[in-house]
């Protein structure tokens, strides 16, 4: 009868997804500290914001001089955190593209493994269909005798 379908590249094929999904989940934990930094801006944006809209109509020339200094700690935090922000895009870019190229690899096997079952499934059907055939040719040969 007809034999089970192996693949001979499958312990490949595993490690290809293997690694397609290493290069998902670290695309994944750079896509979270992206996020997570541009909350952390929005943030530090909306308490500065906060800042500049409290008026003082009155105070010492030191909480002034405080005040001012605090908000240019933060506008120096913002412009951090938006440099931080760009190192993660750029990390982003090239674990993205690492995903990419591993998701190709794992494609052309896949469909090679395709290409194969539907190999072996067509040589099992002309198998099959050969059996009949002698089978058929038997019984006529039978009745004939």
């Amino acid at each position: 009868m007809a034999k089970k379908f192996t693949y001979r590249l499958e312990p490949l094929l595993n490690l290809r997804a293997f690694r397609t999904n290493q290069a998902k989940e670290e695309l994944a934990k750079i896509l979270r500290l992206r996020f997570r930094k541009e909350q952390i801006i929005e943030e530090k944006i909306e308490y500065k914001n906060n800042l500049i809209a409290k008026k003082y109509t009155s105070g010492k020339a030191s909480d002034i001089q405080e005040r001012i200094a605090h908000k240019a700690l933060v506008e120096k935090e913002i412009e951090k955190h938006i440099q931080d922000k760009n190192q993660l895009l750029e990390i982003e870019k090239l674990r993205q593209n690492k995903y990419i190229e591993a998701k190709k690899d794992e494609m052309i096997l896949a469909k090679l493994k395709e290409k194969k079952l539907e190999e072996y499934k067509a040589e099992t059907l002309k198998e099959e269909s050969n059996f009949i055939d002698e089978i058929a040719i038997m019984g006529f040969i039978r009745k004939e005798k």
